[in-house]
């Protein structure tokens, strides 16, 4: 589907040998596997287990996407083992860290779509070091990746918001949102949309029902999920649309497909189910 370039064998009667020739006609129409997961890249010492060898595990099976985007995707270590056997030619790691902080973002976009620009941003703000979730270790942010899709554009964003259900852990995902709004209507109006992220929204939460609301109704997003009438609403792992003038973006299919990650001893290679969402796109 995704074949830029196509060769035709044209052979003639009688003629001279046949010739290869290139057909460099840009697909106006497609499908796009999409995936959002957190891999739960903290330290051995946090998470209790094996980090790096579930990394090592998670790494062969990523390439059945076309466009991921990662969350807690932290260390150097732990990063190259899982970048180890993909083969997409978009590979971005958005882990800069903010001075005074443990960890970057941990954020990493991939794409089999060539780039046209691309920018990590970091959260104006975050909660707690020694309490709460312990938010501002890290230098949580989000990722945008505009990719050349047919003759159109995506905007891919990428983003951890902050944990926690504290009031002040609420307020921070108040202002992350409203941090992400304002470089929405900024940089990608007009602009078709594919948003991932572990967003640390629960629907039956009414301040988080409110930030959810925001992004469909100020943003102009819609939930894949929802889109698709899947039966599992209540994931902080979403995979947000949005079309434009110029490129529909239709998702077709919803999946937790947590049973593609289990180690040998059938226990989940992360604490956060992979969403997978398949996408048509057209741009007649």
């Amino acid at each position: 589907m995704f074949q830029w370039v196509s060769w035709s064998l044209l052979i003639g009667c009688g003629g001279p040998a046949a010739k290869s020739v290139v057909d460099t006609r840009v697909p106006d129409d497609g499908r796009i596997k999409v995936l959002s997961y957190n891999v739960h890249g903290l330290p051995s010492l946090i998470t209790g287990d094996d980090t790096p060898g579930r990394m090592t595990q998670i790494a062969p099976r990523l390439g059945a996407w076309d466009i991921l985007g990662i969350q807690e995707d932290w260390g150097v270590a732990n990063h190259e083992s899982l970048m180890a056997d993909v083969d997409h030619d978009t590979r971005l790691w958005f882990d800069d860290a903010l001075f005074g902080r443990v960890y970057g973002s941990g954020l990493t976009t991939l794409a089999r779509f060539p780039v046209i620009s691309q920018e990590g941003v970091h959260f104006s703000t975050c909660e707690g070091i020694v309490d709460g979730a312990s938010d501002c270790l890290a230098s949580k942010g989000f990722q945008v990746t505009r990719l050349a899709v047919g003759d159109a554009s995506v905007d891919v964003y990428n983003t951890h918001l902050e944990a926690g259900g504290s009031a002040a852990d609420k307020a921070s995902r108040e202002a992350q949102v409203q941090d992400l709004m304002a470089f929405m209507a900024r940089e990608s109006s007009g602009h078709a949309i594919i948003f991932t992220g572990d967003f640390n929204l629960h629907a039956q939460d009414a301040d988080d029902a409110t930030l959810l609301a925001r992004l469909s109704d100020e943003g102009g997003l819609a939930d894949s999920c929802h889109l698709v009438g899947c039966a599992e609403t209540q994931h902080i792992d979403r995979v947000w649309v949005r079309s434009s003038d110029l490129i529909q973006l239709v998702p077709t299919e919803w999946a937790n497909v947590s049973m593609d990650f289990l180690d040998d001893g059938g226990v989940g290679l992360s604490d956060h189910p992979p969403i997978s969402v398949v996408l048509n796109w057209d741009t007649q």
